[in-house]
């Protein structure tokens, strides 16, 4: 069996061909940022798909695709995407079902990443995992007894969106105080360039021009480097961050909490203090019973996701 994947984001996106072991024959990365409307950008997608289909010699028997929500996967339609906006109302699984003549399955960006971790990554053979995405945002994934959990609405997951500190920053969902708004790479940087206003002693000025270029790349660098301000930055959203993992431990009783996304480029930076906190916060016998891992696909946790959402929807059929 060979499968088309798209893991659609609304910077870039990759689509790539893999057989049914994950083993990925082509890929491509295109840019599919917003300003770009919805038209352009499938017109690259579906390029780029017949270019990989073409290289990888693969006759492909069904897609899998990623995408950031709110979404309806049953019906393939997307909804309102703040960073991908125009495309309300587009069924994406008829856009490539139909270009392809082969079933297409469409699937949150989050849900479809814990999907790829079950199938070919760090959850593989684990039955009760959670799996975070930091990087831009915090999205979440849930596998319980080896299937996703979507909850009643097939909203489940939004772990990105619980309350850490009440009366904290606003978050982009609307509210306050979410996991989110407190760890997330925008939010490490937003912290870092408020705080800059103040004029602190930091390496952080040799790099920038103005506080509004500071990045969650570059405190975790300056972090690295000893950099007391870029210290107090990072830890500090990396102890918001161990309390929300806390809560998952806590709430699921995972036997994994699997944490992938940009923000994990930094490695023992952020595992270690998340680990420190729950080991601290979490209840002792939930803490004793989990691993926190880093996600092992990677930059291509999108793509194995969306090559695992067309697997597992052709193996109920």
């Amino acid at each position: 069996m060979h499968i088309l994947g798209f893991d659609i984001g609304g910077t870039k996106s990759i689509v790539g061909v893999a057989d049914e072991t994950g083993t990925v024959l082509a890929k491509k990365r295109i840019e599919t940022r917003g300003h770009l409307g919805p038209a352009q950008a499938l017109t690259r997608l579906k390029a780029a798909a017949h270019e990989v289909v073409c290289e990888s010699g693969a006759k492909v028997d069904a897609i899998g695709i990623g995408c950031g929500g709110p979404l309806d996967r049953r019906s393939g339609i997307i909804h309102v995407v703040p960073n991908l906006p125009g495309w309300q109302g587009i069924c994406l699984t008829h856009e490539f079902g139909n270009e392809f003549d082969v079933p297409a399955y469409l699937e949150n960006d989050a849900n479809a990443a814990a999907m790829g971790e079950h199938f070919f990554g760090a959850g593989k053979g684990v039955d009760d995992f959670v799996f975070l995405i930091v990087g831009t945002g915090i999205g979440g994934g849930i596998i319980a007894n080896g299937k996703i959990y979507r909850g009643y609405g097939e909203n489940a997951g939004e772990i990105g969106h619980h309350k850490i500190r009440p009366e904290g920053p606003p978050c982009p969902c609307g509210d306050r105080g979410c996991l989110e708004s407190l760890a997330s790479g925008t939010s490490i940087a937003r912290i870092a360039r408020d705080r800059l206003a103040s004029k602190p002693k930091t390496v952080l000025w040799d790099w920038i021009a103005s506080p509004g270029e500071v990045t969650a790349e570059m405190v975790a660098r300056a972090a690295r480097k000893g950099d007391e301000f870029a210290s107090r930055v990072w830890f500090e959203c990396m102890e918001n961050l161990g309390i929300g993992v806390a809560n998952v431990v806590n709430i699921f009783n995972p036997r994994l909490v699997i944490i992938g996304g940009g923000v994990t480029k930094a490695g023992d930076m952020l595992f270690e203090p998340v680990r420190k906190v729950v080991r601290e916060r979490a209840m002792p016998e939930l803490a004793k019973d989990v691993e926190i891992v880093p996600a092992a696909n990677g930059e291509l946790m999108g793509l194995m996701g969306a090559f695992a959402v067309a697997l597992t929807e052709t193996s109920t059929l």
